[in-house]
């Protein structure tokens, strides 16, 4: 596993942002959803809700492949990760769906990630550098 950035949590946690989450099926297809409610909890764990999550959460449950995209203007990182598990009661989901009902919203699980690799996709010269 790596370590995310301070530049890159920040973003994943900027309400501003536009995240994206890209899971893999069976079939080998991407599968890619707007996904607001993502957070880096720290350096090693992102976490988001599963709202509405019909064939990502089927892909995720499978063990497929996942990144997770955010994009703050031109700014934009990517980060290829690992499932770690699925919470389907306690604090963590009790926490997320507390912000989600603000929104009109209720997760029905919590799903974390341990990142494997961080990628600056920023409209730059940097674009495509691996960070960690």
């Amino acid at each position: 596993m790596v370590k995310m950035p301070d530049n890159v949590l920040a973003a994943f946690n900027d309400a501003a942002a536009v995240k994206v989450l890209t899971s893999v099926g069976d079939d080998g297809q991407p599968h890619s959803i707007v996904c607001g409610s993502i957070r880096a909890v720290d350096a090693d764990t992102l976490i988001v809700g599963e709202i509405l999550m019909r064939n990502t959460a089927k892909n995720l449950k499978n063990g497929g492949k996942a990144a997770l995209l955010v994009v703050l203007g031109k700014t934009s990182f990517l980060v290829d990760v690992n499932i770690a598990q699925r919470v389907a009661e306690g604090p963590m989901l009790d926490s997320m769906n507390e912000v989600l009902k603000g929104m009109g919203l209720k997760a029905a699980a919590v799903w974390v990630f341990s990142p494997t690799a961080v990628f600056d996709q920023s409209a730059s010269p940097a674009a495509g550098t691996k960070l960690a």
